[in-house]
This record gives structure tokens, C-alpha cells and sequence, in this order.
């Protein structure tokens, strides 16, 4: 008996589970791993590798974002919570098991040698379409998991896109005024030159010094901005090993065909995941409704077959009972009340989606339209006559008719124009992906 109980003891322990106590060593391996990158690689792993031998060893922005998909850890949490969502489904279809019952067995019968007892089979009855209610709620609360991660999807396509368009600026940008700095140091050299030929004074010295100290500076600044840029980019991919980006001028170049505003809204109207979310949470919340409305109804809550064991029982010793839910002394009011003040809160959050996609879509295509007629502006006006200038300050001054330091002045403006087009080409590509965020799809180029 004492082995049985051990034996018994041993299965039951065994069955129990037991929660693993906190371990810094997993924490570490765990690190470890995500440093490592990715278990697996992406579909195009080879075309990645080509592409990123011809780019010396960097990533495009294509390529950047395919693996940002496969390894960004936040991503990741919210597929995995759309994978949860869909497995529910699963869960609402079941139904809850029959129960074998033994009732009315007395000890004193058994130790007299007759034993008595009633065996009963209890079987749950679902309410009319409750399951069905039930089943179509989980339904929609996993499409509106799903359109959750397609909504983290087109963010972090905006974010890696982006980021490459402000690495691609600020590299050319810290170019223009390397460029500058060289200028502003001619320019010092020259005046201090003519100080010594008294010509000039100490006082023009010293502000040439100050501007050529002025860009030095704002190239460390734009190189600490650069290197935010590109960690912020690394930490969008997600972690790994360091990586190298291609990004030239032609991303900031790379554009789109800009339909009319009516064409933007009907594709946001159906890209826009947000939006889909929005309208399977208002179904959701309206099968909850239904689902408390029916259970303040009589109704079957379970059947259950018995069958008599005893010294007296036949075959015809079977029974049968029922247990109906009588709603007196509760309607299910409360629960009824509450679900369609849930409906209410969908429908309202439902309003507030769409007016928020309406508002983006009005701000990101007013200020593509503004930043397009920044660049054509400044590409028609400013560039062709600071050209122009410079052309005529390199003929005057090969001629021996301009002064160096005019000639330095102008190209020193001319490198400030090419920096204020780098820049209008930089608003110009954010505005487009700010623009293509909205619709919810990239726009056809």
C-alpha cells in the first residue's frame, strides 16, 4: 500500500509543472543570439549578397528593409500576437466536454455487500448561436491582430526608408560644406596674407577664422546627427552584427507619380490597415452583444443520461434529466449594458481612425506639394544663376579682373545653394514617404 502511495505520489509530482527560477545565463544567451542575427535568412538572402558585393559590402534600402521584416524584435511581438489571435479561433469553436458523474454511492452498502449507485453522462448545451457568435468574434479580433501587424509593417517601412533618405542627405551635405570649410580656410589664408601687406586688418582675419571655426563645427555636428541617423536605422533592422548602408543621392532623387487626391483616398480606404482593424473591432464588440443578449433567455444549460447499478437494476433502469436556466433574479442587464457601450467605443474609435487617416492624407499631400515647388524652384531660379555666377567669377579671374576674394565669396554661395537643394531634395522624398504612410502602399513610380 505504502509503494502504491509512492508510486502515485512520484505521477502526480511528476504532472505538476514546475516555473524555471531566473537565470543570467539565459538572459546572456539570449543576447548572444540576437547579436549572432537572424535564425534564418531572408527568401532573397542570395540577391541580398550580390547586390550587396556590388554596393562594396552595404545594404540598399531594399535590402535593409527585407531584413528588417525577418529580424526586428518588435515586429516580431506583434506578429507573434497576430499568430495568438488566429490560434483563438481555434479555441472558440470547442465545445465543453460531457461529464461522467457517480452520485448517490454509500460506503455502508458497499461494506455490506450491496452496493448501490447512480452512473450519469452530463452533456453541455451551447445556446443557439452563441458558438457561432462566439467563433465569429474571434474571427475578427484576429483580423484586427493582423491589421495591427500589417500596420507595424508600413511604419517600419517609413522609418527604414526614411532613414536612408537622411543618411543619403547628410553624407552629401557634410560633402558641400567639407567643401565650404576649404573655402573659408582659402578665404582666412588670403586675408592673412594681406595683413601682412597691410592691406587688411587683424579684425578681418579674425572673423574669417570665426567662419572657417563655424563650418568646422557644423560638420561635427552633422556627422554626431549622421551617426544617430544610422544607429537608429541598425536598431530598425534589428540586431546583429554591424552593417554598412548604401545610400547616394539617388535616394533622396527616387520618386513616385502622385495621383489626385480622390485616387489617394480609395487606396487608403483600402490599404489603410488601421482602418480594417477599426471595422472588425465594431463587428467584435457586436457579437458580444449578441452573445450576452441570448444568454438572458431560458435555456438548457446541460442534458444528462443516468443509468441505476444495483442489485435490482435491468436494462430499462435508465433516466433522464434536464436543468433549465430561469432568468429571475437576473436578466444579464448589466453585461448586455456594457457590450453595446463596448459597440459604442469601436464605433467611436472607428471615427477617430478614419478622421486620423483623412487628416494625414491632407498634411502629407500639402506638404509634398509644397516641398515639390521648393525643389523646382530652387532648380530653376537659384542653381542656374549661381552657376551662372560662378562661371563669369572663373573667366574674370582666370582674366586677372576679379578679386580672389570675390571669386572665393561666390563659390562659397554656390556651395550654400547646393546644400539648400540637398535639402529641399531631403523634404521633398519625406514628404513622399510620409505620403505613402498614409495611403497605407507605396505609390507607383
Amino acid at each position: 500500500m505504502a509503494r502504491a502511495l509512492s508510486l502515485a505520489g512520484a505521477v502526480l509530482l511528476g504532472a505538476c509543472f514546475h516555473a524555471p527560477a531566473y537565470s543570467p545565463e539565459r538572459s546572456l544567451a539570449v543576447w548572444r543570439a540576437l547579436e549572432s542575427g537572424p535564425e534564418s535568412a531572408p527568401e532573397s538572402a542570395a540577391a541580398a549578397a550580390a547586390a550587396r558585393a556590388r554596393a562594396g559590402g552595404a545594404m540598399t534600402a531594399d535590402e535593409a528593409y527585407a531584413l528588417a521584416l525577418a529580424n526586428n524584435p518588435d515586429l516580431a511581438v506583434v506578429e507573434a500576437e497576430a499568430a495568438v489571435a488566429a490560434a483563438e479561433v481555434d479555441v472558440a469553436r470547442q465545445l465543453d466536454n460531457p461529464t461522467l458523474r457517480l452520485t448517490n454511492f454509500r460506503l455502508a452498502d458497499a461494506i455490506a455487500g450491496d452496493p448501490r449507485m447512480n452512473l450519469g453522462v452530463r452533456v453541455p448545451i451551447p445556446r443557439p448561436g452563441s458558438v457561432r457568435a462566439r467563433v465569429s468574434g474571434a474571427r475578427l479580433a484576429a483580423d484586427a491582430a493582423e491589421s495591427d501587424a500589417a500596420a507595424a509593417r508600413r511604419l517600419l517601412r517609413h522609418v527604414v526608408y526614411q532613414r536612408y533618405a537622411q543618411i543619403a542627405w547628410l553624407r552629401a551635405d557634410i560633402d558641400e560644406l567639407t567643401r565650404a570649410a576649404a573655402l573659408y580656410d582659402e578665404r582666412r589664408a588670403q586675408i592673412g596674407a594681406r595683413v601682412e601687406r597691410a592691406v587688411a586688418t587683424q579684425v578681418d582675419l579674425a572673423v574669417a577664422g570665426l567662419t572657417h571655426a563655424e563650418a568646422l563645427e557644423k560638420i561635427g555636428r552633422l556627422r554626431s546627427e549622421l551617426a544617430r541617423a544610422e544607429a537608429e536605422l541598425a536598431r530598425a533592422i534589428g540586431p546583429g552584427t554591424p552593417r554598412e548602408f548604401h545610400a547616394d543621392l539617388d535616394e533622396l532623387r527616387a520618386g513616385a507619380r502622385v495621383p489626385d487626391r480622390e485616387t489617394l483616398v480609395a487606396r487608403a480606404a483600402k490599404a489603410r490597415p488601421e482602418l480594417r482593424a477599426g471595422q472588425a473591432r465594431v463587428a467584435e464588440a457586436q457579437a458580444a452583444v449578441h452573445v450576452a443578449r441570448s444568454a438572458a433567455w431560458p435555456w438548457f444549460s446541460w442534458a444528462q443520461l443516468n443509468y441505476y447499478v444495483g442489485p435490482d437494476s435491468t436494462p430499462q433502469s435508465f433516466g433522464f434529466g434536464v436543468a433549465l436556466e430561469l432568468p429571475i433574479l437576473s436578466w444579464n442587464r448589466g453585461e448586455v449594458k456594457a457590450a453595446r457601450a463596448r459597440v459604442r467605443q469601436r464605433e467611436a474609435e472607428e471615427r477617430a481612425a478614419a478622421a486620423t487617416v483623412a487628416g494625414e492624407l491632407e498634411d502629407s499631400l500639402a506638404r509634398l506639394e509644397a516641398a515639390d515647388a521648393r525643389v523646382a524652384e530652387i532648380e530653376q531660379l537659384l542653381l542656374p544663376r549661381v552657376e551662372e555666377a560662378a562661371r563669369e567669377a572663373a573667366a574674370a579671374l582666370a582674366a586677372g579682373a576679379l578679386d580672389p576674394l570675390t571669386a572665393n565669396e561666390i563659390e562659397a554661395r554656390r556651395v550654400a545653394a547646393r546644400r539648400q537643394h540637398l535639402a529641399a531634395l531631403f523634404e521633398r522624398r519625406d514628404a513622399m514617404l510620409t505620403l505613402e504612410a498614409a495611403v497605407g502602399a507605396p505609390l507607383d513610380p
